[in-house]
């Protein structure tokens, strides 16, 4: 990955980027409009869910192979 010449960092926000996108498209509107939050369970889970900053509420968790086959886009 970094042999591309961008940092893990810059791997990491293009990722996310991809799924404010996609996730702005679900929901027909901005991708401002939304915040990713990242969380991990107690058993050790890591979801990756939408929330909506008008709605002040999650509006979903992304599920594993949806996040995956958004990220390989």
């Amino acid at each position: 990955m970094i042999a591309s010449g961008k940092s893990y960092i810059d791997h990491v926000k293009e990722f996310i980027e991809k799924i404010f996108v996609h996730e702005a498209k679900k929901f027909q509107c901005e991708p401002n409009d939304l915040m990713i939050v990242i969380y991990r369970e107690k058993d050790g889970q890591i979801n990756i869910g939408t929330y909506s900053k008008a709605d002040n509420k999650v509006l979903r968790i992304i599920p594993d192979k949806e996040a995956q086959s958004i990220l390989m886009k």
